[in-house]
C-alpha cells in the first residue's frame, strides 16, 4: 500500500502558518531552513509538512 510521508505547501506568512500549524494541529518542528524560507513540522506518525514562504500570493488551483 502507497504511503505518503511528507507534503509541501506554499503559504503568504510562514510564521504565522508555523504557529497554526503547531498550535491547532499539535504538530512539532523537526527544523527550520531559514535561508529558503522553509520549515518542517511533524506529526506523531512520520508524517511530514513542509511549509515554503511563497515569493508572491498563493492562488488555489482548485483543489483543498
Amino acid at each position: 500500500m502507497l504511503k505518503l510521508d511528507h507534503l509541501r505547501l506554499p503559504v503568504t506568512d510562514l510564521a504565522r502558518s508555523r504557529d497554526w500549524y503547531v498550535g491547532t494541529l499539535g504538530l512539532t518542528i523537526e527544523f527550520e531552513v531559514p535561508e529558503r524560507r522553509t520549515v518542517a513540522l511533524q506529526d506523531g506518525e512520520g508524517f511530514a509538512v513542509f511549509l515554503q514562504q511563497a515569493p508572491t500570493p498563493v492562488t488555489p488551483a482548485g483543489c483543498a
